[in-house]
């Protein structure tokens, strides 16, 4: 595969503005043209054996400027937003330490353990079958009553949300680090690769001092403070695997529902996926169909049904599409009365919508948790990005700032209003 395609490939699409224009310094380095006379349209066309080089070196430059201010904003988000993370961590350390005494969240709910719905002195002989039958059906039904009351207690419980705000964040913070590593070392390929052409086409051998100057002018392309974070981050989340409350008996065997849109996927959608398996074993996604996502958000999605499902079904185990922009008949059709009943089904998704459609249902018939959102990620940023007619809105919402949710920002802080001129 030609390198071209491999840096379009792994680039995330927000971020291919800020890539080495790989593709236009390859073009920048075409043999000059030259006609054999002026005069004669049709006459023969050769090559002069020239590269515009002034061309190749101002594409160059201002790949570089572009990477540079790039990196910047992401450095300083960084080096900002691990302050967070370790509050998170103090946070959590702090609730644990307050809960030690009284066993976190098994003090908040009665004990399995403690079931006195039989008593234990009647003996293994006494009575008929039916009473010995009538025994076991009430242990049953009383293990899964405070099953379910243990289930809505976490999702109450101060030391599982701490845990899971903590480890959530955490564990998005390193794969955005990750990401950010890789961006760099392609980045590096792709100066390194262009050079190599340009040696070529030129007949120069300037390959390897051109690009330890780029090394120089841009030092960051090495890693090394990236890489001392996710370091950092490494030791956070092992102190917080630690300091994983214990869940309840059958926490792991529940089916876990949430609904979305997801249009544009994006990996702020994929991390709350992922992290909705602290939740259970078994994702259900709703996903609104074109109409119902037009009507909510008075806009068509960009990603038509198919491809929103295509991309969204990697991460999840059964996907049901919603024809309405009330989800709350589709949800009930499609749980079962039997994890209801049994407690073996809960509600999670990201907080950026707390108040979701169909809460006060959901909410009756099962645990609700929330998970924190992926810091910086928008599909209206990226909508606007890539779809934009304007060229110009197109740039300056590629390079905006952005707070926590993804919405662009100017320098104090402000959120930007993308449209078009009139």
């Amino acid at each position: 595969m030609k390198f071209g395609r491999i840096l379009r490939e792994k680039t995330i699409a927000e971020w291919s503005f800020f890539a080495v224009d790989y593709k236009q310094l390859k073009k920048s380095l075409k043999l000059s043209q030259t006609r054999s006379s002026d005069d004669d349209s049709d006459s023969e066309v050769r090559f002069d054996g020239s590269v515009n080089v002034e061309k190749f070196d101002s594409i160059l430059e201002e790949s570089k400027a572009r990477l540079g201010r790039f990196y910047a904003d992401k450095e300083a988000w960084a080096v900002t937003y691990i302050s967070t993370l370790e509050e998170n961590v103090r946070k959590l350390k702090e609730v644990s330490l307050k809960n030690l005494d009284d066993s976190g969240i098994e003090s908040q709910v009665p004990s399995r353990t403690e079931s006195n719905s039989c008593d234990s002195s009647i003996s293994s002989n006494e009575g008929s079958d039916n009473d010995y039958c009538t025994k076991e059906t009430s242990e049953r039904i009383e293990e899964t009553k405070l099953a379910k009351e243990e289930f809505r207690a976490v999702a109450h419980s101060p030391i599982f949300k701490s845990f899971i705000y903590a480890k959530k964040s955490l564990s998005t913070y390193e794969r955005e680090l990750d990401l950010l590593i890789d961006f760099l070392h392609l980045n590096t390929t792709a100066f390194s690769k262009i050079l190599k052409k340009f040696d070529k086409r030129t007949g120069s051998s300037e390959r390897e001092n051109r690009l330890a100057e780029i090394k120089k002018t841009l030092p960051f392309l090495n890693g090394h403070v990236l890489m001392e974070l996710k370091y950092r981050t490494q030791k956070m989340i092992s102190e917080t695997d630690m300091l994983k409350p214990n869940l309840p008996k059958g926490w792991e065997n529940r089916k876990v529902y949430t609904i979305g849109c997801f249009d544009l996927f994006h990996r702020g959608h994929a991390n709350v996926l992922m992290s909705l398996r602290e939740f259970g074993y078994f994702l259900v996604a709703g996903i609104h169909d074109d109409a119902s996502y037009f009507k909510l958000k008075k806009k068509y999605p960009i990603d038509n049904l198919e491809t929103r499902m295509k991309k969204v079904k990697p991460y999840v185990d059964q996907l049901f599409v919603i024809p309405s922009t009330d989800p709350l008949l589709y949800i009930k059709s499609v749980v079962s009365e039997q994890d209801i009943e049994t407690g073996s089904c809960c509600y999670a998704r990201g907080d950026d919508m707390l108040q979701f459609p169909s809460r006060d249902w959901v909410e009756s018939a099962m645990p609700v948790y929330f998970v924190p959102r992926t810091e910086g990620c928008s599909s209206t940023l990226i909508r606007t990005i890539y779809h934009a007619e304007d060229e110009e809105l197109r740039k300056k919402a590629a390079f905006a700032k952005t707070r926590y949710d993804g919405k662009p920002i100017d320098d104090e802080g402000n959120v930007l209003v993308l449209k078009a001129k009139q």
